[in-house]
């Protein structure tokens, strides 16, 4: 029987009615309902709200619902459930549920936990990464790489608005993603899972994304891997980090800020330690950072099983319960994703048994959850989307993948104009990937490692598919290779032999599917080197060869592109990518995507993102040649650039603004898109060393043969500011006085440090004098005096010695510190002696002293 808390909550409702339309209605308009539910709940009811089990772990090996073991853990009062029992595979040739199907066994689980829950509703989350990836028959877009190939964020909302859609028919509210890491070790198995390497194209596609996501009303997305995670020094997932607050305020944290901006409702953590200490037991990335800097109010949740893993991995507690206790303790995370046991559960009620106030930190999070399904309609309706259902996998999600597969795709390498080939010309296709649409999709679809083949995939167009419905007749196909680079020679014979007949031959080669870290770590960025030889081997036929790269990483080439005439790089184009890849090949389609990440040519050169700093370089004291650099990307038309202008050159003011305009011309003969994208560089910068340059504006256009536009892109404080490297006392952005080049184009050399360098048309430079930050050069032992007096006051504050009206700070001399408060005529003499009574830290004027 239900309590009376919901019939309080049920008049609460009233007054909230007109609002269910949205979730991102004002945060304290949820307070007055959330209030009265967490003062009807028991200890055991706050507790299970903090924790998220395994949806799989109630299923049979037939994929059969085992009612009474998941009551079990209802009378637990379980607040969340996760995945599903397909995570891991199929059974019996099926590969997933449908929408409805889901939407069955949900239900049913809903109402087990309301019987054993007064009527409380758990929150069911998912990874839809790319698509709603877990629910068969709905279509699946490209991989977020492939989203940020695009440079299109009306595409990237499409992509979460049905990602969003297609996850709520199947009665799922919460979707874990996007994954807002920057891209910044090309080894690492998760680069297909970011949005490529430049803070400030991730920053722009997150807020799309979020927005498509909950634009469905009672759909959540949910931020992650706070923070830092995608820095692994050797490329292997998991591993641990070292990060300065500089770098991580600067390159790691402006996404997860577009996305607290965006509204995003939830976050999760991440596997890894930062500076030695794991993400979840971090009160200054968890507490400082998080809620006090950034003011995210949403609900947070563990990575998969990651408290337990400060036993099991980190080794930073002795069991779980330690475990627990130091995570809640330090931390202000909300529940723990797939507890496996008791071990949470216990440890908390024994914090609150030893420490009765303990119950309020619960309650604090209890709050936030309860919360969350509050904003998502989950007390009224528990498993959400039924009217939804007939629209999973409709023709205009086909299209709108396929638009997005299209722009999404890169054109590398194109020596003598070899493409586009016309659809009469005999082709040979081969590669492992050329007729699996598994491949062209990788991990999180429909599986958690994906699938190799096409029967899984109803939407699903191959390579073969593709080049078939435009060129049957003169397309042959034959594949004598593995991916791991395999092959015998009877089969190297006999595609040799298919290759020497064919004017083109097209190899679509590259990786498998994978996830993380057990299927997806490598210790070794080089293709296999059989795959390499394999297309060696046939372009010594004279047959003309072009290359289609599927896979979620950058592999070396070696030197396969001096072997080979074309280079297509489709990353993982998912269901609808065969289709887009021939359409490319065959000139039906202009390709338009850029490389979102740099694509390295040397072992020695891959942890180098197209931003480094000026002073990272290579053996030879010079610029570290890549394959593909980041923005690169090739058409069949050409565009030319002139008459770039800037509205002022010198700035003094932090309220003025730089306005940039460019006149873009398609020169070609043929219709094509173009991304122009602007980027800044500040040739001397004291407070960290410069990068060479950084991404700051881009838009696409579309132009017909011989047609320009002129692009405009406005600057402002915020495009030449830095975080101020400090955490815990609110984000501060600061800009030192200096000259700025802007640059026109991802090839645009500036050459800045020329002074006698010819000026490039598409480089200008303008300089900041507003005098805010005139200089960081500022003597080291007057900006230690500072900092120790700020610790002084803090001491003095803390004595509860009232220190009002005001204080002016006189810096007399390199040997005394006079404050003067003016309260009366009271004045506070602090010496040097009186200074260094409190000094405790060594003298090291690093990041710490403001």
């Amino acid at each position: 029987m239900l309590k009376s808390w919901f019939s309080a909550v049920c008049c609460l409702a009233l007054g909230l009615a007109a609002q269910q339309s949205s979730p991102l209605v004002a945060a304290d308009q949820w307070d007055a309902q959330t209030d009265v539910i967490i003062e009807s709940m028991d200890e055991d009811q706050l507790v299970g709200q903090m924790v998220q089990v395994a949806f799989s772990r109630f299923f049979n090996k037939d994929k059969t619902f085992d009612e009474d073991k998941f009551r079990a853990y209802a009378k637990l009062k379980i607040g969340s459930y996760l995945s599903g029992p397909w995570q891991s595979g199929s059974y019996n040739g099926k590969y997933g549920w449908t929408a409805q199907e889901w939407r069955d066994v949900l239900t049913r689980a809903q109402e087990i936990v309301k019987e054993e829950n007064e009527g409380h509703p758990f929150i069911f989350g998912i990874d839809s990464l790319h698509g709603a990836g877990f629910t068969s028959g709905a279509v699946l877009f490209g991989q977020p790489i492939n989203g940020a190939a695009t440079f299109n964020p009306d595409l990237i909302y499409e992509m979460g608005r049905i990602a969003g859609r297609d996850t709520l028919a199947a009665g799922t509210p919460w979707i874990f993603g996007p994954m807002l890491e920057i891209s910044q070790n090309p080894l690492w198995p998760r680069v297909y899972e970011t949005f490529g390497e430049d803070p400030y194209l991730v920053s722009t596609i997150a807020e799309s994304l979020i927005k498509g996501i909950q634009s469905v009303n009672g759909s959540a997305a949910c931020m992650k891997h706070w923070i830092g995670y995608s820095k692994t020094p050797t490329g292997h997932d998991k591993d641990g980090v070292t990060l300065s607050d500089y770098d991580l305020l600067n390159y790691f944290l402006p996404p997860f800020k577009a996305a607290v901006d965006a509204g995003v409702l939830s976050a999760m953590e991440n596997y890894i330690s930062v500076n030695g200490i794991p993400t979840i037991a971090n009160p200054k990335l968890m507490n400082k950072l998080l809620r006090e800097d950034l003011g995210f109010e949403g609900m947070t949740v563990s990575d998969f099983a990651e408290i337990e893993h400060l036993n099991t991995f980190h080794r930073f507690a002795r069991n779980d319960e330690e475990a627990a206790t130091l995570s809640v303790k330090r931390t202000s995370i909300d529940m723990t994703m797939a507890s496996s046991d008791y071990g949470f559960i216990n440890a908390t009620k024994a914090l609150i048994a030893n420490d009765a106030s303990f119950l309020n930190r619960v309650k604090e999070s209890a709050r936030r959850v309860i919360k969350l399904k509050l904003q998502l309609g989950l007390y009224d309706n528990a498993v959400p989307g039924a009217d939804l259902v007939d629209q999973v996998g409709n023709d205009d999600d086909k299209a709108a993948a396929l638009d997005s597969a299209r722009e999404s795709i890169v054109l590398l390498q194109n020596n003598d104009s070899v493409l586009p080939i016309l659809e009469t010309a005999k082709v040979f296709l081969t590669g492992h990937s050329a007729d699996n649409v598994g491949y062209q999709c990788g991990g999180w679809s429909l599986s958690q490692q994906g699938y190799s083949g096409n029967d899984m995939f109803p939407n699903g167009i191959s390579v073969k598919d593709g080049f078939q419905a435009i060129a049957n007749e003169t397309v042959t196909y034959f594949n004598g290779l593995n991916y791991t680079g395999t092959y015998n020679e009877s089969d190297l014979a006999q595609a040799k032999e298919l290759a020497s007949q064919a004017e083109y031959t097209i190899a679509v080669i590259g990786e498998h599917s994978y996830t993380e870290k057990t299927y997806g770590d490598i210790n070794d960025l080089a293709l296999p080197a059989g795959q390499i030889e394999y297309v060696t081997e046939l372009a010594s036929t004279g047959t003309k060869v072009i290359v289609v790269l599927v896979g979620g990483r950058p592999r070396l080439l070696g030197e396969l592109p001096s072997n080979v005439h074309a280079v297509v790089n489709a990353m993982l184009p998912c269901e609808l990518g065969g289709q887009a890849i021939a359409e490319i090949i065959y000139g039906r389609v202009n390709p338009s995507g850029r490389m979102p990440i740099t694509y390295p040519k040397d072992a020695g050169n891959i942890l180098m993102p197209y931003n480094h700093r000026v002073s990272t370089q290579c053996a030879s004291g010079d610029y570290c040649e890549m394959q593909w650099e980041f923005g690169h990307g090739l058409s069949y038309t050409e565009f030319t650039y002139s008459d770039m202008t800037l509205s002022r050159t010198n700035v003094t003011s932090v309220t003025e603004t730089v306005d940039v305009s460019v006149v873009v011309k398609n020169s070609g003969s043929v219709a094509g898109k173009e991304t122009v994208m602007l980027f800044l560089t500040q040739p001397f910068r004291t407070i960290s060393v410069p990068e060479v340059k950084q991404l700051k504006k881009f838009t696409k256009v579309e132009l017909q043969a011989g047609e320009s536009t002129t692009v405009n892109f406005t600057l402002s404080a915020d495009d030449w500011s830095v975080y101020y490297p400090q955490i815990g006392s609110g984000l501060k952005k600061v800009a030192e006085d200096a000259d700025y080049v802007i640059a026109i184009k991802p090839e645009t050399d500036c050459d800045v440090y020329n002074e006698t360098a010819v000026a490039n048309p598409l480089c200008a430079t303008f300089t900041l004098q507003t005098g805010e930050h005139p200089s960081w050069l500022e003597k080291p032992h007057l900006r230690y005096r500072k900092w120790m007096l700020s610790k002084v006051l803090k001491k003095l504050g803390d004595s509860k010695v009232i220190l009002y009206l005001s204080c002016t700070i006189l810096l007399l001399t390199s040997h005394r510190i006079n404050v003067k408060l003016f309260m009366g005529w009271t004045v506070w003499t602090l010496d040097q002696q009186t200074l260094d009574q409190y000094s405790t830290q060594s003298r090291d004027y690093g990041s710490d002293l403001p």
